[in-house]
């Protein structure tokens, strides 16, 4: 098997309908938290798949472990704006986003 790339079960999940959904929904709630004050979808805001990179980890973590962490977002978020979410949208409303994102009962 050498030459063949491992892929992680969540990654083949990536062009389902379930996959696509959670994308969609992890998308609305990152919208929902605005993070950098630009509205994604909007003429003087960012476009509305802004935030697809994150939000396929997210769904990755929702898929495998059922929940995920404000420290979890944060390290996604830190690989791809060399900051961590928690600092942009504020401790509190960082707890109320991971609140959202397991309710949305994303699950294997």
């Amino acid at each position: 098997m050498s030459g063949t790339p491992l892929v992680h079960p969540v990654e083949m999940r990536s062009g389902t309908r379930k996959w696509k959904d959670a994308v969609t929904s992890v998308l609305a709630l990152l919208h929902d938290v605005y993070p950098y004050g630009l509205q994604p979808g909007t003429a003087e805001g960012a476009p509305q798949d802004e935030y697809e990179l994150e939000a396929g980890p997210i769904v990755s973590l929702l898929l495998k472990n059922g929940s995920v962490r404000s420290d979890e977002v944060d390290a996604i978020w830190v690989t791809w704006f060399q900051e961590p979410l928690s600092e942009v949208i504020g401790s509190e409303e960082m707890s109320r986003f991971c609140g959202r994102l397991n309710s949305l009962n994303i699950a294997a």
